[in-house]
């Protein structure tokens, strides 16, 4: 099945007729987005589902807060936004149910803290600026032709061509760079160093300083080139989309069709399988009871740490995936609210409020829920994990690039680790040097009658897109088992 293209996998939209189909009880471990979709995929594909959520919410790391914001605006404290090309099952769920789509202009007219001084789109895009931040004269000229956000594309994207299938990065000829950094291969075929700061390829290596896990592989920025070139996609997503009234609106679509078949606030204990069933022990909120329920398959809808330290599963899954497992990171972060009485930027000479700081308190900023009327409106932005509303808006008004006063009445700090612990996970990030070959495929291959599905299970880590597609492969696989 991990052989099967990405397009392949979306085509297959015609579930089995009822009296082809043989009907399989299934139980889905987590009720994120991931796990929603896949169990919806399954129930109408004519099977038994149970899903089995620990918190007292469904939606996952999708989460879109409402109070104590006035004036019926909002914000997307989690999944942020979708894009088009990609997103692909995504997008298939929000069309069969008639969801309302906005354009999302946080990427447009982006205004950027570029080695201590801000920078327009308009700027970047000068060949006179890129020679004097150090890009050599091909990667000038290669901007100049396919604009400055597409410039990793003139290094990572030349190699991509030799990647078949988007599921397999060994076998091409390049498994040597796993053990390279980005920025070493990158320096070995010539670009600059501006090149290597910009494309986020890290440092170089010396004798001094040797390669961490830290660091990111030539082979998997490669690679993740090649996936993104294989699907037809920009190197930067600057046409993204979000859900009106909020992106929550799809997994609660979901859990509406889906009804009693969730149950929440049942945290899982334990998992035992075989050759022929399995068998899943969980507490019920309202009983401290453990109880047992069986089925033929099970779908772990979790994140792989959560995976590895929450619950047993007997027999032991197989060392190469515990390893997969125990080896994947995933990025952790705050989410960080500014409620203002107007928009106030206006009154600034700003292209726009889109920024990108390089202040770790809030490395982004930008307007949600901005068709609701009215003058009061959102700010958000991206944090650490934890830190305090005092710290935020002190960050924010030093780097603000504007001169008039802000308006600003209330700062909010969405901390997953303290609001929603069970789903404090957001997107995977690259996995260590040189330990690709012991995570994949591993990471996303079935054990026996255990399935995977999630933002971690899948070649992009691109959040919803990542957990929607995953949960197609996987409802798909245990409809053909």
């Amino acid at each position: 099945m991990l052989k099967t293209t990405t397009a392949a996998l979306l085509a297959t939209t015609a579930h089995l007729p009822a009296a082809q189909a043989v009907k399989k009880k299934v139980i889905v471990i987590g009720g994120g987005i991931g796990g929603l979709s896949c169990a919806y995929d399954l129930m109408e594909r004519g099977h038994d589902v149970t899903v089995l959520e620990a918190s007292k919410r469904s939606g996952g790391h999708v989460k879109t807060i409402y109070d104590p914001l006035p004036d019926g605006l909002y914000a997307d404290v989690g999944a942020e936004q979708f894009c088009n090309p990609g997103y692909e099952a995504y997008r298939h769920w929000v069309r069969k149910f008639d969801l309302p789509v906005l354009e999302y202009r946080r990427r447009r007219d982006m205004y950027r803290m570029v080695r201590g001084q801000w920078r327009t789109e308009e700027d970047l895009a000068e060949a006179k600026m890129q020679r004097e931040f150090g890009f050599n004269e091909r990667e000038v000229a290669y901007m100049q032709a396919h604009g400055w956000m597409e410039m990793s594309r003139l290094y990572f994207g030349t190699m991509a061509g030799k990647f078949k299938d988007e599921h397999q990065p060994f076998g091409n000829g390049l498994d040597d760079l796993d053990h390279i950094t980005a920025a070493d291969w990158m320096a070995s075929v010539g670009a600059s160093e501006a090149a290597r700061e910009f494309s986020g390829a890290g440092r170089l290596s010396t004798k001094g300083q040797p390669p961490t896990e830290s660091d990111v592989s030539a082979l998997y920025r490669i690679w993740q080139e090649a996936v993104v070139q294989m699907r037809g996609l920009p190197v930067f997503k600057r046409e993204v989309f979000r859900l009106k009234g909020g992106n929550q609106l799809l997994p609660d679509t979901f859990a509406m069709h889906l009804g009693a078949r969730i149950r929440k606030n049942c945290p899982v204990l334990s998992v035992a399988h075989d050759a022929h069933s399995v068998a899943v022990t969980f507490t019920d909120g309202r009983d401290a009871k453990p109880q047992t329920l069986k089925a033929d398959h099970v779908v772990f809808a979790i994140a792989p740490m959560l995976l590895g330290n929450t619950l047993e599963v007997t027999p032991e899954l197989p060392e190469a995936k515990r390893f997969a497992l125990a080896n994947t990171p995933m990025s952790v972060g705050s989410r960080v609210l500014l409620q203002a009485k107007t928009r106030f930027w206006e009154s600034d000479a700003l292209p726009s409020i889109n920024l990108v700081t390089g202040n770790g308190h809030m490395s982004l900023v930008y307007e949600c829920a901005s068709e609701v009327p009215g003058e009061s409106c959102v700010l958000m932005g991206t944090g650490q994990v934890a830190q305090t509303p005092e710290e935020t808006l002190a960050a924010f008004r030093k780097f603000y690039p504007g001169k008039n006063k802000d308006t600003i009445e209330r700062c909010i700090v969405h901390q997953w680790w303290k609001e929603e612990p069970l789903a404090i996970n957001c997107e995977r990030t690259p996995f260590p040097l040189g330990k690709l070959v012991k995570i994949w495929p591993q990471l996303i291959q079935p054990v026996g009658r255990l399935h995977f599905a999630g933002a971690a299970y899948d070649t992009l880590p691109w959040g919803q897109d990542a957990a929607t597609l995953s949960a197609r492969r996987v409802a798909e696989a245990i409809s053909q088992a």
